[in-house]
């Protein structure tokens, strides 16, 4: 995934956060009541508008949300309001799409590790929210690897899941998180897809990019968790 000189400016500003900060605009903007996203929520699909989208995304950004909740309102919208969701989420961030990514793929600033061969399998892990699953399966560590795509001039994050796997299975691999931030992030930068591989079938290690980087790698690393 290319970074453009105006994305890696962006990145730069994000390392000066405060460990464990979110969102930086969540410092200084009070999140909505919860009374208020109650009764956005309780609207029906076709009477939301672009405020109570926005109150949503703040909502969702500064945590006062749950996942399901989120979740559940996001896969209400229609194409039109997704899309400006998605734009309200993505401009709270600064994260733009670069042009070159954009061409390949205008849904998502997803890293594709699919161009490397020396992998034992790569793989999209799609969302499917639930708390219900067992093992929930968390990161192990992660660590900073920009060459996880196959491109070494950008910024990407591995994160590694000890979760064995097989030719037959890896492809019935889902994620969730706990964090209404990430997934909000994750839904509107990454389409909900993470790209994932593995050196071996005892692994799974997701390939990350920016907008992990700016939604936080510990907010990640302690809330998104893989399971089948």
């Amino acid at each position: 995934m290319k970074i453009t000189r105006s994305l890696l400016s962006i990145l730069v500003a994000l390392a000066v956060f405060v460990s464990g900060t979110l969102i930086a605009y969540a410092e200084d903007k009070n999140p909505p009541q919860p009374e208020v996203i109650t009764g956005v929520l309780s609207k029906s699909p076709k009477n939301v508008g672009s405020t109570d989208l926005s109150l949503i995304v703040d909502a969702a950004l500064a945590n006062e949300i749950s996942v399901e909740q989120l979740a559940k309102f996001m896969s209400s919208l229609n194409k039109q309001q997704y899309a400006t969701m998605r734009s309200l989420i993505l401009a709270r961030l600064d994260v733009s799409v670069p042009v070159e990514s954009a061409k390949v793929n205008s849904d998502s600033l997803q890293p594709q590790p699919k161009a490397l061969t020396s992998y034992a399998y790569v793989e999209t892990i799609e969302n499917v929210w639930t708390w219900n699953y067992n093992p929930k399966i968390f990161a192990s560590f992660y660590y900073n690897d920009a060459n996880c795509d196959g491109d070494s001039t950008d910024m990407d994050y591995v994160f590694y899941y000890p979760v064995s796997t097989s030719a037959a299975t890896k492809a019935n691999l889902r994620w969730t998180t706990t964090n209404a931030a990430v997934y909000a992030v994750f839904m509107a930068a990454y389409s909900g897809n993470l790209s994932a591989f593995g050196y071996s079938y005892s692994e799974v290690r997701l390939c990350l990019g920016s907008a992990a980087y700016a939604v936080g790698l510990d907010n990640v690393a302690n809330s998104v968790f893989i399971h089948y």
